[in-house]
Order: C-alpha cells, then sequence, then structure tokens
C-alpha cells in the first residue's frame, strides 16, 4: 500500500506527463540566485518542461557556470537575484 506522500507525488508526476503542452508559450531563462550560489536553466513551451539546477561552494565557479551558459543560450533571459545583505 501507498503511502499519501507517495500517492501526492504519484499524481503530480502524472498531472505534469499528461499536460498538455500545445499552447504554452515560450519561456527560457536563466536563473541565478547568488545568495543560495546556484544556478537554474529553464525552458517551457509547446515542446514540454526542462528545468535543472547547478550549484557551487565557490561565487568564482558559479560565475564561470553563468557566463557558459549565457554564452552557449543567447536566446535566454538571466536574471539574478541576490538577497543577501553581504555584497560581493
Amino acid at each position: 500500500m501507498m503511502n499519501k506522500r507517495r500517492l501526492h507525488r504519484e499524481l503530480l508526476k502524472q498531472q505534469l506527463f499528461s499536460y498538455d503542452w500545445s499552447n504554452t508559450p515560450v519561456n527560457k531563462m536563466i536563473l541565478v540566485e547568488l545568495d543560495y550560489k546556484q544556478i537554474t536553466c529553464q525552458t517551457e513551451g509547446p515542446d514540454g518542461l526542462t528545468h535543472w539546477k547547478y550549484s557551487s561552494s565557490a561565487l568564482e565557479g558559479l560565475i564561470e557556470r553563468m557566463n557558459y551558459e549565457v554564452e552557449s543560450n543567447p536566446d535566454y533571459d538571466l536574471i539574478i537575484i541576490d538577497k543577501s545583505e553581504k555584497r560581493y
């Protein structure tokens, strides 16, 4: 017997895979969160959804990856968020 959490997850997964993406506008973005030192690349549109994250313990590694992603994906929107009080 499935527990409630697992069942909920399975239902969400079924909804995601059966969603009609054909009318979804194309959205491509690279989200850089400096306070968490992570990058999220996401696309959604008629072809579906992709989403992945990259994180680094060093700010330099994060910036290198950001530059790589921006050069590789010039048609993506770049969004940089820094909620920390410490300024770099």
